[in-house]
């Protein structure tokens, strides 16, 4: 399936999840932004195999666990896409291998900035360069259903069903 003159945007594309979802929308012909947080080299890399496939790939580095990453990603995404987003893949995320007696309020204050607030705030801050036929994907490791040192419980979290962007209250 081509995706002709289309972009994407991959959160944490530089590894697991995010690298894979990458290469395969690079396979499509798509345009792919790859952000990273951390692993410089790991984001270059990705973009040198996307381009030695004959792909288009440009690499973008924004912390989104701090108060303006996403407001920082979106600024730079703007600057390669101008006026229009075909795809956003939110795949960057953090977690903590530990109990939850072990976490600490700066533990919490890190996790929920970067896997909660920053999606948000990125969505908000791309909304007016998802089109019509525009997708938003948000992707979620085992890790958001299990209770760590509980692998018997799981946390099942519901999502309302997405509405037509024309029903979105801005």
């Amino acid at each position: 399936m081509a995706q002709h003159n289309k972009t994407a945007l991959v959160t944490g594309a530089s590894r697991g999840i995010g690298r894979t979802t990458a290469l395969a929308l690079a396979e499509t012909g798509t345009h792919v932004l790859v952000h990273y947080g951390r692993s410089a080299q790991e984001a270059e890399s990705l973009v040198s195999q996307i381009q030695a496939n004959g792909g288009s790939a440009n690499a973008m580095a924004a912390d989104l666990g701090t108060p303006n990453g996403a407001a920082l990603l979106a600024k730079q995404v703007l600057s390669i896409v101008g006026d229009r987003l075909d795809v956003l893949v939110l795949n960057a995320g953090i977690s903590k291998a530990a109990r939850i007696a072990d976490y600490t309020v700066e533990d919490f204050d890190n996790l929920f900035a970067t896997n909660v607030r920053s999606p948000f705030f990125l969505v908000q801050q791309l909304l007016p360069i998802l089109g019509k036929g525009s997708n938003v994907i948000v992707i979620s490791s085992l890790g958001a259903h299990a209770v760590v040192g509980k692998p018997a419980w799981t946390i099942l979290l519901s999502l309302p069903t997405p509405r037509p962007k024309e029903h979105w209250t801005l």
